[in-house]
């Protein structure tokens, strides 16, 4: 042991560079390691929001549209599609989702765990009648797109979908829209601002996991930084 111990410490002298660098890599991976949930998560996220923008032929996030009654409507995504115009919002709950078009709170039901969140139609019949009265020929249509990982087991309502049927849109996007449904879309297009304000479109319900990921990362991070400095001004 005692041998062993002066070899290694024999081999640590001779090589320095070698030894810091691979420490610090350790470090760098341990953390990469530990929070690959959220990584994935983020890797997720970047999928989800190019499948939006390319679904229809043009698309408009996270704008805002006067409503007529000086307010305004927040539009989370609006697409244009050869069979319509879209009014996605999307929502970020995994799990088995509970719900019904008629009920003012669903369920999100997660490993033994359940939560309640809005109906988020109820939002969207508020919402429509107000853009269509903006439209002179044809009618915007609610869509609510829940993230891969949520299943409805007592079925989905109406204009829910999932992110495969988002993808259907792109494979007609080679049909051209009617002229009457592109006048529409200009008029939209035209009155959209530019939202600083993000809509609550739910969210992964790991708020209890979410200090740890912050605490070991900042951890990690203070390691690194003493390791590196340790061995870089010795």
């Amino acid at each position: 042991m005692t041998e062993l111990l002066a070899k290694l410490e024999n081999f640590i002298s001779q090589n320095p560079d070698i030894v810091t660098w691979s420490v610090a890599g350790f470090i760098i991976l341990l953390a990469l390691l530990m929070n690959r949930k959220w990584f994935k998560d983020v890797r997720a996220e970047r999928k989800l929001n190019n499948a939006l923008k390319k679904a229809g032929i043009e698309s408009l996030h996270n704008v805002s549209i006067p409503d007529g009654m000086e307010g305004s409507i927040f539009i989370d995504n609006l697409i244009l599609t050869p069979q319509g115009i879209y009014l996605v919002v999307v929502k970020r709950f995994r799990g088995v989702i509970f719900a019904a078009e008629k009920i003012d709170l669903w369920t999100q039901v997660v490993g033994n765990k359940s939560y309640k969140f809005d109906n988020p139609l109820r939002q969207l019949e508020e919402d429509i009648p107000l853009i269509n009265a903006l439209c002179k020929y044809s009618k915007v249509e609610p869509r609510v797109l829940f993230i891969p990982g949520s299943e409805f087991p007592k079925g989905k309502p109406d204009h829910i979908i999932s992110i495969d049927e988002l993808k259907k849109w792109r494979e007609e996007k080679t049909t051209e829209a009617a002229t009457s449904l592109l006048e529409d879309w200009k008029r939209l297009k035209s009155l959209a601002q530019k939202s600083e304000v993000l809509e609550d479109t739910g969210m992964v319900l790991d708020e209890d996991k979410s200090s740890t990921r912050v605490f070991s990362l900042l951890m990690m991070g203070i390691l690194l930084a003493s390791w590196l400095g340790w061995r870089l001004v010795k």
